[in-house]
C-alpha cells in the first residue's frame, strides 16, 4: 500500500488538543430546522464527513459526529445558537473515522445521550476499525508530518500546512472514543417532538452496517457515504449488494439528499449516474474476469467506456476525474473481483495494490 493511498483513505475515513483556531463549519439549512455542517479540510491529510442536526421541540438528533473532537465541538457550538434543546441522539452512519471520532463532544455535554449505529458497525468500531487505523496514527501520519516539518525549515510556504497537518494528527491521537450504546438491525424509529425519523439499513453497501436516516414528512435523506458528492468512495465495498441498496433508496420520496461529503443534492442525478457506473463495472468486470483479465487489466479496458458517465459526475474536472478513476472505478472493480471469488465477509478489506 503506498503512502498516498493510505492518506486517501485516512482522509475519508471538544477542546482542540493543540489550541489551533480553525474556521467555523459552514452551515446550510436544507429544510426548516434541519442543518448540514461542513468542516474545512485539515491541510493535505484529512477531512471530515458532513454532520447534520435535526432539531425539534423536544431535542436534537445529530447524524454523524465529524472526525475530530474539535470539529464536533464547533458544530455543537453552532447548534446551541439554534436551539436550547439537548442533543438526545447521535447516529453514526458507519465505521470510517471521519464520521464518528467526534462523538465524545456530545456524550460529555449530554451524559444521557443515545449513540446509535448498526450492530455490525459497532462490532467494527470497537476493534477492527481501530486496528485498521492504527498504522496511520502511529506510523504513517507521524512520519509524513515529520518530513513536512523538515521541509518547512527551508520552505516557509509550507508552515501553514504543517500547522494544519499537525493539528489533525494531534486530534486523532487525543480522541476519547465514544462507542454506540443503542444498536439496530434493519430499522429504528425515533419520535422526537414533532419529528418522525427512520434510521434504516438496507443491507451491505460501502460497509457491512451502513445506517441512513429518512424523514418522510420532510422528504429528506441523510445517506452517509452510501453516496458522496461528487465522487463516491468505493473502498472495501459490497458491489452487488450496494447496487440493491441504492435501488431501494432510489424508490424513497426525497426532495433533499445529504451525502457523506459535499453539498446537499436536490435531485437524484448523482445517485443515478453512480448507479450506472456500478452496474457497468459489475457487468463488464464479470465478463473480463471470465476472459482471464486481472482487475487492473479490466480497469484499463473498462475505464474509457465510462467517459460519459464520468463527465456526468465530475463535469470533466481534472482532479475529480483522477478521483473517479481511483476511488470509484479502481476500488469498486477490485471488490467485484473479490466478490466473484467467493462470498465477501464483514472484515475490513485492505486497500488494493495496483
Amino acid at each position: 500500500m503506498t503512502l498516498r493511498r493510505a492518506f486517501v483513505f485516512l482522509a475519508l475515513c471538544s477542546i482542540p488538543v493543540s489550541g489551533q483556531e480553525r474556521p467555523a463549519p459552514t452551515r446550510t439549512e436544507i429544510s426548516p430546522g434541519i442543518y448540514v455542517f461542513s468542516t474545512p479540510r485539515y491541510g493535505d491529510v484529512g477531512l471530515d464527513g458532513n454532520a447534520i442536526a435535526v432539531t425539534s421541540r423536544d431535542g436534537v438528533l445529530v447524524f454523524d459526529s465529524n472526525g475530530t473532537p474539535a470539529a464536533s465541538a464547533a458544530v455543537l457550538a453552532q447548534v446551541r445558537t439554534l436551539t436550547d434543546r439537548p442533543v438526545r441522539y447521535v447516529v453514526n452512519s458507519h465505521w470510517h473515522w471521519d464520521h464518528w471520532y467526534g462523538t465524545e463532544t456530545y456524550l460529555r455535554a449530554f451524559p444521557d445521550l443515545r449513540i446509535v449505529a448498526h450492530e455490525k458497525t459497532r462490532e467494527l468500531m470497537i476493534g477492527p476499525a481501530l486496528e485498521f487505523n492504527r498504522p496511520g496514527v502511529e506510523r504513517d501520519l507521524p512520519a509524513y508530518v515529520a518530513n513536512l516539518e523538515k521541509r518547512a525549515e527551508t520552505n516557509p510556504d509550507l508552515k501553514a500546512l504543517v500547522v494544519d497537518d499537525r493539528f489533525f494528527l494531534d486530534q486523532k491521537r487525543g480522541v476519547h472514543l465514544a462507542f454506540p450504546n443503542l444498536t439496530f438491525t434493519d430499522r429504528l424509529t425515533v419520535h422526537l417532538g414533532e419529528r418522525y425519523i427512520e434510521v434504516l439499513n438496507y443491507g451491505r453497501g460501502v460497509t457491512p452496517g451502513d445506517a441512513f436516516v429518512y424523514l418522510p414528512n420532510e422528504k429528506v435523506l441523510l445517506l452517509g457515504d452510501l453516496i458522496v458528492n461528487p465522487v463516491t468512495f468505493a473502498l472495501a465495498c459490497y458491489p452487488s449488494e450496494w447496487v440493491q441498496v441504492l435501488e431501494r433508496i432510489d424508490r424513497l420520496d426525497a426532495d433533499v439528499i445529504v451525502t457523506g461529503h459535499g453539498a446537499p443534492l436536490h435531485d437524484k442525478a448523482l445517485l443515478h449516474a453512480t448507479l450506472d457506473v456500478f452496474r457497468t463495472l459489475l457487468r463488464d468486470g464479470k465478463a473480463a474476469k471470465a476472459r482471464g483479465l486481472t482487475a487492473d487489466q479490466a480497469k484499463d479496458e473498462i475505464y474509457p467506456t465510462l467517459h460519459d458517465a464520468m463527465i456526468r459526475i465530475t463535469h470533466d474536472d481534472a482532479r475529480l476525474n483522477a478521483d473517479f478513476k481511483l476511488q470509484l472505478v479502481d476500488w469498486y472493480l477490485h471488490r467485484v473481483y473479490d466478490e466473484l471469488d467467493g462470498p465477501l465477509s464483514d472484515a475490513i478489506a485492505p486497500i488494493p495494490r495496483s
